[in-house]
């Protein structure tokens, strides 16, 4: 196993309760090698939590001499405007304002109102050119056509 699967074993075994989970484990080489660790939670991430995983997850790599060298730690909750990554945070995040990019580049904009393991649907708002008006077109977008999609945030 690599190392980055082995940091998220270790993660996953220092996980308060089965509402957090590991996004993404990424391990960069360098002159300094750099660790990071992205978590999410079906209700959110408090701080505490990633103070209690950062300290524990970072001693059991010392402790089991994962990393020779000196290293960069990082663990951090699925940040604002990050991409979704997992098929769970697609669900945690049903009824709310997204943009979808296909493989072609292609964007829409609207509220995720279902997700499948195959799809996704939304509410897309379509715009036609000159005119103000928005139209709402559901639209049943398939995972294998999906780029990236990311939460808008109104304020």
């Amino acid at each position: 196993m690599d190392l980055s699967g082995q940091i998220k074993e270790i993660v996953e075994a220092h996980l308060e309760d089965d509402s957090l989970y590991v996004v993404k484990v990424e391990v960069k080489a360098g002159r300094r090698m750099k660790v990071l660790i992205i978590l999410d939670g079906d209700k959110g991430v408090t701080i505490e939590a990633v103070t209690k995983i950062s300290r524990s997850v970072g001693h059991e790599i010392d402790e089991r001499d994962l990393i020779k060298d000196e290293y960069n730690f990082e663990v951090t909750s699925a940040g604002v405007g990050e991409p979704l990554e997992l098929h769970r945070q697609y669900n945690k995040n049903i009824g709310r304002k997204v943009t979808v990019t296909r493989g072609n580049e292609t964007k829409f904009t609207g509220e995720l109102k279902a997700v499948t393991e195959e799809e996704v649907t939304i509410d897309a708002e379509i715009k036609e050119k000159g005119k103000k008006k928005v139209e709402i077109k559901e639209m049943i977008i398939p995972f294998s056509d999906i780029k990236s999609t990311v939460v808008e945030v109104s304020f």
